[in-house]
């Protein structure tokens, strides 16, 4: 078939600005699948997160179809992807029809081409028919040549006003050739996993596959991979909030490695009009880097291209606190902000948890009861009015939390005071004889996704909100099932127009208000997929300290793991009784709590040292990162971890010696600097002053003695005067 033509001209000064300078060798093509050794093993964590995504995408910006065939720009290549859609026949797609495999578009029409600019890269939309598929397949893709990095959707629409036959298998199924390939990750939160370094080499075992069953995409599993291969490699993420799949198998003899990615299952026909979907494939080449230089190749194009843009800039880095609702109202909440400012702390998020909605029957309830989203105006008259402005007087964001999916309240008062909500918008029950047992809102209906969208909107607008915290404390994955055995002949069906559904929802409240704060939480981390993190941040990625406040050498474990994938996240502190602490949970939203806030003689010394530290260091997350010590689960051991700006030539360190920490004195080298250029590098509590050139600083390192532990220890990186 005639193959598409890239739209990138347009854009060549732009993009050349930001080019890194290294060329890429992912091979993407119509490799046959590996042999695998007979005794090959498999990793198979299973759990994992839910959720949905949009209907086919919407494009802001269109240029008339070109016709003539595609030739890549050499200036702006990236080769994997190039090759992908210089061959359609042969583009990393297979799936089946009625019992008939399909690889790649062999035998399709392209009908139709887009072309739109997006934020550093270009998307391309390509509508393709095959003559014996009563159905259009949309593929979307997006490039980013700055980074190297790419992502694919595919989209099948149902458009011939009957019944298709059954679709199967819907999977990316990609190709890598090079030898001695290793994969390399973390695991997801929960289920003993807390995130844990993990790495596999194919080349010993020459399978690996993940596998999640829960719903939740990141519980127990996480689809982020980073594989090297050869002398470069390809980070790996899977955008699916639901039940996933991924399997890496290498053959030896032919040095290449294949990978499957798809939703776990999924076998259905389409009624008319009806859309199922991929999962959002995103993939970042490399070559010739070192793994620090990975680590920050990837961190590049997650904050360049996941992340949003708040009113036209990246995330804004906070300090912030946080109250639960339960047993709160207006009164108190204003008295312990006015505490706040009062002491002259001035944190920039307020963030309101969970308790400050009406149950069934207009009583005033407490989390795990939840499904209503109605304020609570017996506590809330003003239905947090007053506290949205104190906020907005006050130069900070409020932030509400939501459960939005979940109704854990009786089924019957529940349908008799929720004015136009419909019985069948009840999925089953999910999670059945535990104390999370309820029934999840039925997002495969538009109409569902509609009313809840605007009990959502009720609450912003009436408390002058500008953040939206989603928690999701439920595995869906049962539910989803369930509801299919209600319609034979469409597994994974129900999954996947919730999938598309709940990613609708999202999409509905960021057109209403472009710059709202949205974070993504479901039980800590669960549901933290690359489709979630384009729109959402991460910040509440576990709930392992909701129970273990103190575990401050779980924390340095996670914090360490996670800042190499997830450049923005939460850490907040419990209690400010010592600097070790705080320290601990300097992170781009920084929830610095202080317990006695309404105590009037309280001490408020080492809390605004933590302000004041934060303010120093806030500039830096964004910058490039490295682990200082190896990661591991070991509690005798540092933590250390630097954050280093090359166009300013500065950053800081975080030294951590733990309770279990046996030597009071390391040396930490540093990385990433000018070898030639002169340093100084001091610390807050004149432990550090050491002048000298970015060789001696990396290779020989600096000594460092604490007086006692568990200790902190903040190192500011500047050029030397």
């Amino acid at each position: 078939m005639k193959s598409p033509r890239l739209f990138l001209t347009a854009f060549l000064s732009f993009l050349l600005l930001c080019l890194f300078g290294f060329c890429f060798t992912a091979c993407v093509g119509d490799e046959p699948a590996p042999d695998t050794d007979p005794d090959t093993t498999a990793d198979t964590p299973t759990e994992a997160p839910t959720e949905a995504p949009t209907e086919a995408p919407t494009e802001e910006e269109t240029t008339e179809a070109e016709t003539e065939p595609f030739k890549p720009d050499p200036t702006l290549s990236v080769p994997s992807y190039d090759a992908a859609l210089s061959d359609l026949d042969n583009f990393p797609l297979i799936f089946e029809y009625e019992g008939t495999e399909y690889t790649g578009f062999a035998g399709f029409t392209l009908e139709a081409e887009e072309y739109v600019e997006v934020k550093n890269g270009i998307q391309t939309t390509l509508s393709l028919r095959h003559p014996d598929i009563p159905a259009l397949f949309k593929l979307v893709s997006t490039v980013y040549p700055a980074e190297t990095a790419y992502e694919y959707t595919v989209y099948v629409t149902n458009d011939s006003g009957a019944r298709t036959g059954t679709f199967s298998d819907l999977a990316f199924e990609l190709t890598f050739t090079g030898e001695d390939p290793v994969i390399s990750g973390i695991k997801g939160d929960a289920v003993g996993q807390n995130y844990c370094a993990y790495e596999h080499d194919l080349g010993q075992r020459s399978r690996y596959s993940d596998v999640c069953s829960s719903g939740r995409p990141s519980h127990g599993v996480f689809p982020y991979y980073n594989l090297s291969y050869g002398d470069g490699g390809t980070f790996i993420a899977i955008g699916w909030p639901g039940n996933w799949a991924a399997r890496f198998d290498y053959s030896k003899s032919k040095k290449v490695t294949t990978v499957k990615a798809s939703q776990n299952i999924l076998r259905t026909y389409l009624e008319p009009n009806e859309t199922i979907r991929t999962p959002l494939l995103g993939l970042v080449d490399y070559k010739g880097l070192t793994p620090d230089q990975q680590t920050n190749a990837w961190r590049h194009y997650f904050i360049k291209d996941v992340l949003r843009e708040l009113d036209g800039e990246t995330y804004p880095v906070y300090t912030g606190v946080s109250q639960g609702c339960t047993g709160n109202n207006t009164s108190r909440l204003l008295q312990i902000l006015n505490c706040y400012k009062d002491a002259g702390v001035s944190p920039e998020l307020l963030w309101l948890d969970a308790g400050w909605y009406f149950g069934a029957n207009g009583e005033s309830v407490s989390w795990p009861q939840t499904g209503s989203m109605d304020m609570d105006t017996n506590r809330f008259p003003d239905r947090m009015a007053d506290i949205g402005k104190f906020c907005k007087d006050n130069d900070m964001r409020m932030m509400i939390w939501f459960e939005p999916e979940s109704i854990r309240l009786d089924k019957n008062a529940f349908l008799a005071g929720q004015e136009g909500f419909k019985e069948e918008w009840f999925l089953p029950k999910a999670m059945e004889g535990s104390w999370l047992e309820g029934y999840i809102m039925n997002l495969t209906d538009p109409e569902c996704v509609e009313w809840v969208f605007q009990k959502i909107c009720k609450v912003i607008d009436d408390a002058g909100a500008t953040g939206f915290r989603s928690d999701f404390n439920c595995d869906p994955g049962g539910s989803w099932a369930s509801n299919d055995l209600r319609n034979p002949g469409r597994k994974g069906m129900t999954e996947n127009l919730y999938v598309q559904g709940y990613l609708s929802l999202w999409d509905k409240i960021i057109e209403r208000y472009p710059g709202i704060y949205m974070d993504s939480c479901a039980s800590g981390g669960g549901r933290n997929d690359l489709e979630t993190m384009k729109r959402a941040v991460p910040l509440h990625y576990t709930d392992w300290f909701d129970g273990n406040h103190e575990d401050y050498n779980m924390k340095g474990r996670m914090t360490q793991a996670l800042f190499a994938w997830f450049p923005y996240f939460k850490n907040e502190i419990y209690d400010t009784d010592n600097m070790y602490k705080v320290r601990m949970n300097y992170a781009p939203l920084s929830l610095m709590n202080f317990g006695p806030v309404l105590d009037k003689n309280a001490d408020w010394t080492l809390n605004k040292q933590g302000y004041a530290e934060f303010e120093q260091i806030r500039g830096y997350f964004y910058a490039d990162y490295y682990q200082l010590v190896e990661w591991t689960a070991e509690p005798n051991r540092w933590n250390a971890w630097e954050f280093y700006d090359p166009a300013t030539a500065s950053g800081y360190a975080s030294v951590f010696c733990h309770e279990a920490t046996k030597e009071l004195s390391t040396t930490v080298m540093l990385k990433g600097l000018d070898p030639e250029k002169t340093y100084r590098v001091t610390d807050f509590d004149g432990l550090v002053d050491v002048t000298a050139d970015g060789a001696s600083l990396m290779e020989s390192g600096i000594p460092v003695t604490v007086p006692e532990k568990p200790y902190a220890i903040i190192m500011l990186i500047k050029p030397a005067e």
